[in-house]
């Protein structure tokens, strides 16, 4: 799932596991659907460091037909 990420990551001066970076508030990737939870809910922080980006129903066409 596509995400964006908050400025939380930068408040807190905090790196992403995955990305092993601090993102940029705005800056798009991609996570599972159970690094989503973590993200919004999950944390120790109690703090929302990303929010979910709006498939376009073209996106979700091309990756519908992207999947063999």
């Amino acid at each position: 799932m596509k995400v964006k990420a908050t400025n939380e990551y930068e408040k807190l001066k905090k790196k992403d596991k995955e990305l092993n970076r601090i993102p940029k508030a705005g800056e798009e990737f991609e996570v599972t659907e159970e690094r989503y939870e973590f993200l919004t809910q999950g944390n120790k922080y109690n703090k929302i460091f990303v929010k979910k980006v709006r498939e376009t129903k073209k996106e979700e066409k091309d990756s519908k037909e992207d999947d063999v």
